[in-house]
């Protein structure tokens, strides 16, 4: 691992990247791992952009934020969300993974999921993808598709967290809704799949 290992958290108001960030640094740091989050907020309540920053590393100290052009990872919730991180963020060996589900803009004004991914596979090097809010409502929560996210992460091997340390941080955060969240993770991590 180089000296730090970046992820964004890219999404839309309300889809819950904040709390998936901060679900990742509980874990991370269960893992033995030092953390930093930092977080941006566009007008969030309306739908607008939010991006978290999670910095994992074993030594030294470093800031939350993360420079253009070095992150590891975008995780997206929203796929152009995802790709305008990636684009600003993502280092050039770096992978996305992301819901291929977007939410529409009042506008219209909204690319192809072609172009999207074609956009996002000039700079990642490994891409992602899956429609994690229709796994989030055929399991019973919609809201619940950070979860599926954080599956998808997991299963194509961009979290170095062990798996059960990752379950017991979900379990706990949501106790009531542990149930859902276990199966949506595990549909998440069974689910994703590398688009070419």
């Amino acid at each position: 691992m180089k000296e730090t290992l970046d992820f964004i958290f890219a999404g839309v108001g309300g889809q819950g990247s904040v709390i998936a960030a901060r679900m990742i640094g509980d874990a991370a740091i269960e893992a033995g791992y030092r953390v930093a989050i930092g977080e941006t907020h566009g007008a969030g309540q309306r739908g607008g952009s939010v991006l978290s920053h999670v910095r994992l590393w074993k030594e030294g100290s470093y800031g939350p934020l993360i420079m253009d052009a070095s992150a590891d990872v975008v995780l997206g919730l929203e796929p152009f969300e995802a790709l305008k991180s990636a684009a600003r963020f993502l280092k050039d060996s770096g992978t996305v993974v992301t819901s291929d589900h977007p939410i529409l803009p009042p506008n219209k004004n909204y690319p192809s999921m072609d172009d999207i991914f074609a956009n996002a596979g000039k700079i990642a090097a490994k891409i992602y993808a899956l429609d994690a809010t229709q796994i989030a409502k055929d399991a019973g929560d919609v809201a619940s598709l950070n979860i599926v996210v954080i599956g998808a992460a997991f299963g194509a091997g961009v979290l170095p967290i062990n798996e059960e340390i990752l379950k017991k941080t979900i379990a706990e955060r949501f106790p009531k809704a542990a149930g859902i969240n276990l199966n949506v993770f595990e549909l998440g991590k069974k689910m994703v799949k590398q688009r070419e």
